[in-house]
């Protein structure tokens, strides 16, 4: 299997200037926290757009080019076979488009993208009928891709060709018109039966066996109205049994846990019958806010159980801290790697900020060095931040306490470093940092080493900004 190694997302969305995610030689799996707004929907939609421009010639990249950057920005995606293979990379950007190699093209089709926007196509999105129809989610979405064994084709392909034909010449054979149409109907039968049959499957993993929830899909079949010359019956209800009993509104009577674990189950499903590649990706962008706790550890045995690291390469992102965190214990270190987004201001636009990104102080110059000294400042201070805030950690200092992360300010782990620095000086002990340094953080903190909230960054000066990244340097040094 040909496994993700690198990411590059330049200037894209809410990407402003380089971003580079490494996943190992090997192609690890990416779990994602990141606080609304901090870039993890962007990096979703960045793999997600890379795959479609490769079928999609209407996608453009500078329809998602970040509108604070002018300059050109990229997607490139790094890929091996396994950690020992050379490495290819591809780039999709407005200059260049690799993504039409066939590996690229394969991988499109058979890939699994979902948030929980679409899964409100399954249910919430009939809210005003009585019942819930998912053909066209199926059709044009779910199983687009799927082969019909019988004629070689999509069926997105054969609903097309069916489609295009109408209103029928009068010339037209009605009879291979409509034994075309058999031949769709008998394909799309099929590949429903094995939906349902996963799908529920996959049900029983949130705890719900057949007896509680059962799932059907009511494919009567489509049919030519030689009449009215349309045609008729277009639908695939999805019906469902609670508790052994018809629910004819089940998307009004279910709760929303149940109604996620019904939708999960059935997109879960229907990527399995996806066509096969070498390159297959499922990328889950805050799926899982519709459901609880007990409901939410399942996810991770039907990823484990059913997308296994021989065959997929998984992206799962997440606003949730709490749930990240337990996902993180329950997932297997080897096969994963963990990341936060977070996002900072400068008053006119917002920089998501990357922690397993290149280090923040080498960022900073990068900027530096461009003359983008907004961006600068941005990294600079999450550099000090993130500097000052694992020491304490690693010391065990006593630092103030928020049970919500955004009251914390650094000067509460500035306090903490002073008052260590103190006792050491009190006990004769080798000080941690002279009083030099300690008068040229308290100086900078007044203007770009802002708190830890995000306080906009307004009338930097370059010398000024210069002289805080060595201070912010010989600070490293001095904890180290």
């Amino acid at each position: 299997m040909v496994k993700i190694t690198k990411i590059e997302i330049k200037n894209f969305k809410a990407f402003y200037g380089t971003y580079q995610i490494a996943l190992h030689e090997a192609g690890k799996n990416l779990l994602i926290y990141g606080e609304n707004g901090s870039g993890k929907t962007s990096l979703y939609k960045a793999l997600e757009l890379f795959l479609d421009s490769s079928e999609n010639d209407t996608i453009d990249f500078k329809d998602h080019q970040n509108l604070f950057n002018a300059d050109k920005g990229y997607i490139k995606l790094h890929l091996r076979t396994n950690p020992t293979s050379n490495e290819h990379v591809y780039e999709w950007s407005d200059d260049v488009k690799e993504t039409v190699e066939p590996l690229i093209v394969a991988a499109s089709k058979s890939k699994g993208f979902l948030d929980y926007k679409a899964l409100l196509h399954t249910h919430y999105l009939h809210y005003e009928n009585d019942t819930v129809n998912v053909f066209n989610l199926l059709i044009e979405n779910l199983l687009a891709n799927v082969i019909n064994d019988t004629t070689g084709q999509s069926i997105s392909e054969e609903w097309q060709n069916i489609s295009d034909q109408l209103p029928l010449a009068p010339t037209h054979d009605i009879d291979t018109f409509e034994a075309q149409i058999d031949t769709f109907n008998v394909g799309l039968a099929t590949q429903l039966e094995k939906l349902q049959t996963k799908a529920s499957e996959i049900l029983h993993k949130f705890g719900y066996e057949d007896t509680f929830v059962a799932l059907d899909f009511g494919f009567q079949g489509i049919m030519y109205d030689r009449t009215r010359e349309t045609l008729s019956n277009p639908g695939i209800p999805l019906k469902v049994k609670f508790f052994d009993e018809d629910i004819r509104s089940h998307h009004r009577f279910l709760n929303e846990a149940k109604l996620s674990a019904i939708a999960l189950s059935i997109y879960f499903a229907g990527f399995l019958l996806q066509p096969e590649s070498d390159l297959k990706i499922l990328a889950l962008d805050d799926v899982l806010i519709g459901l609880d706790m007990s409901n939410r550890i399942p996810v991770l045995d039907i990823l484990d159980e059913h997308f296994s690291e021989e065959d997929y390469q998984i992206f799962l992102t997440t606003y949730d801290k709490t749930w990240y965190e337990i996902a993180k214990q329950y997932t297997d270190e080897k096969d994963w790697k963990y990341t936060e987004f977070y996002f900072k201001t400068t008053g006119e636009y917002e920089i998501p900020v990357c922690k397993e990104d290149s280090p923040y102080l080498e960022k900073a110059k990068e900027y530096f060095d461009a003359s983008d000294y907004k961006a600068c400042a941005i990294y600079v201070r999450t550099a000090f931040e993130a500097l000052i805030e694992g020491f304490c950690e690693s010391k065990h200092l006593f630092v103030k306490y928020y049970r919500n992360p955004n009251k914390r300010d650094s000067d509460h782990f500035w306090k903490a470093i002073k008052i260590e620095n103190k006792k050491r000086i009190e006990k004769q002990n080798p000080v941690l940092l002279n009083q030099g340094l300690i008068k040229k953080i308290e100086l900078y903190r007044t203007r770009i080493l802002n708190p830890l909230s995000h306080a906009n960054i307004i009338n930097i000066h370059k010398e000024e900004l210069k002289n805080t990244i060595d201070a912010v340097e010989q600070l490293k040094n001095a904890l180290a």
